[in-house]
């Protein structure tokens, strides 16, 4: 996350037109799991090809695309630390002094409800926030990253929109993308101006029926992501954020019952790098992410993610 990195568009950054299609049953599944956030009826996320795509070697070509594909996260395998499940005596390395202690339930995809807002006429609030799915478009892995940055509106009813940022980005006459979606009976459409010179103040737009709703800058948007992380200081500083995994596929894009730790070197505009941690690999008795950080251990226990020193 450079920047916005991007964080998260930046984000986990983000980026025509697309039928609709339902996904009931993919709410129902995730619906315990996903903190009262949830598909909206009637409405998929079709990944259709773009109407033009973007020569590799144009002269020119922004470097809005190597800067999303910079944003790729390290993944780090989780390493059980050494006989911490049969007792602490016995370890080389004990689980010291707990840093951290935090309530996964009260952080579960607060990273969607970021402070860059708009509303509808009806008065519905709709949050803007990006992500990263965890496949590619056509449900495998061999893409670049940029093909997995996907921009996300979650309105305050518990409905979430998703717009695959490659789709709707618009640069020359090589792209010219938009989604358009409709909340509460109203049209709005979303697309990211690229700035060929500084990648991170390219523009996300929003408009609706009375005109423009919302305009923010890439890293406007990734600092938004990270201010709804928890802070945690271990040998550089980080956002914590905690969610679901998004998924995608011809048919579109969906959150599955996996859960996802992220951390995020913060501030974003010194990170080159950030970390998916699965919920599933911290064990009670705990885990290291050598990758993340040698001096520190994690462990989930009753739904309280702990962050602890290793003497």
């Amino acid at each position: 996350m450079k920047s916005l990195s991007a964080t998260v568009f930046a984000l986990a950054v983000l980026w025509g037109p697309a039928a609709a299609s339902g996904f009931e049953t993919e709410l129902q599944q995730a619906e315990d799991n996903f903190a009262e956030v949830r598909i909206a009826e009637g409405i998929g996320v079709p990944v259709p090809v773009p109407s033009a795509a973007m020569p590799e070697s144009a002269a020119g070509m922004p470097d809005i695309f190597g800067y999303f594909e910079a944003l790729a996260p390290s993944e780090p395998e989780a390493r059980e630390l050494g006989g911490l499940e049969k007792g602490a005596t016995a370890l080389t390395r004990p689980a010291g002094e707990v840093l951290y202690s935090v309530d996964l339930a009260k952080v579960r995809n607060a990273y969607l409800r970021t402070s860059r807002t708009f509303k509808t006429s009806r008065g519905t609030m709709v949050h803007v926030s990006g992500s990263k799915a965890s496949n590619c478009p056509d449900g495998g892995n061999g893409c670049k990253d940029k093909e997995k940055f996907f921009l996300v509106l979650t309105t305050d009813k518990g409905e979430s929109f998703f717009a695959r940022a490659m789709e709707i980005v618009n640069w020359g006459i090589f792209m010219s993308g938009s989604k358009t979606f409709s909340i509460d009976g109203e049209k709005y459409t979303v697309k990211v101006k690229a700035n060929a010179s500084t990648p991170e103040n390219s523009t996300l737009e929003v408009k609706g029926p009375r005109g423009v709703a919302l305009t923010a800058s890439l890293k406007d948007l990734g600092d938004a992501v990270a201010a709804r992380g928890v802070d945690v200081r271990l040998s550089k500083n980080y956002k914590l954020a905690y969610g679901n995994e998004i998924v995608q596929g011809p048919q579109g894009a969906r959150f599955t019952q996996k859960m996802l730790v992220l951390m995020i070197p913060f501030p974003v505009e010194d990170a080159t790098n950030y970390f998916i941690l699965e919920a599933a690999d911290i064990k009670p008795g705990g885990v290291m992410f050598p990758e993340l950080d040698r001096g520190h251990g994690f462990r989930i226990n009753g739904g309280t993610l702990e962050i602890f020193r290793l003497n």
